[in-house]
């Protein structure tokens, strides 16, 4: 005869045996959990004092506004990066995108609203109506072309009036660009 066919002939006379076997074994998975969760608590206590920061809900684009995107999240105070902000303005933007759960930290954030939100520093935004549209769309890193030459190697799109593209150029290169967005010989050439 077989041993399992032994096995179930005990069980079926003595089934006390298979319930203490049950119960030995649920006992120890309730001990290994019990031994798990202390270990998790342990680690969680090494981290130290908590902190509530800001983060994104949902995926969050260039220009579009913070509020009701992001809430609070609580994370032990080594985990929070420099500049993390604790509590959003009604009127604050992201000026960069944002994926969800990402902690928003003071560079992400504009107080003003609209395209001015995304201009960095010391650029300017000029108007650019494209002869042949380029596709692009608000917060895309992009260079400035005319005659064939790059005359602005960064710029960010920032958004849009009527039919032209607002794209944010170093201050330096503004008056080139602005220039070369009178002709009809201007293209943005979109960066990987």
């Amino acid at each position: 005869m077989s041993v399992l066919a032994q096995l179930r002939r005990l069980l079926a006379r003595r089934p006390w045996l298979y319930w203490a076997a049950v119960g030995a074994l649920a006992l120890m998975i309730g001990v290994l959990v019990a031994q798990a969760t202390s270990r998790v608590e342990a680690a969680k206590e090494s981290w130290g004092e908590t902190r509530t920061v800001v983060a994104a809900l949902v995926d969050i684009a260039p220009g579009d506004s913070l509020a009701g995107a992001t809430g609070p999240r609580e994370l032990p105070a080594p985990m929070v990066p420099d500049g993390a902000v604790t509590e959003i303005e009604p009127a604050a933007t992201a000026t960069q995108r944002l994926a969800a759960g990402e902690v928003v930290v003071m560079h992400d954030v504009a107080t003003v609203g609209g395209p001015r939100a995304l201009i960095p520093d010391e650029w300017l935004a000029v108007a650019i109506a494209e002869p042949v549209g380029s596709g692009v769309r608000t917060g895309n890193q992009v260079s400035v072309a005319s005659g064939g030459v790059v005359i602005a190697a960064d710029g960010v799109v920032v958004g849009s009036v009527g039919e032209s593209v607002l794209v944010a150029v170093p201050a330096a290169e503004a008056p080139q660009v602005a220039q070369a967005a009178t002709s009809a010989d201007i293209a943005l050439l979109l960066k990987g």
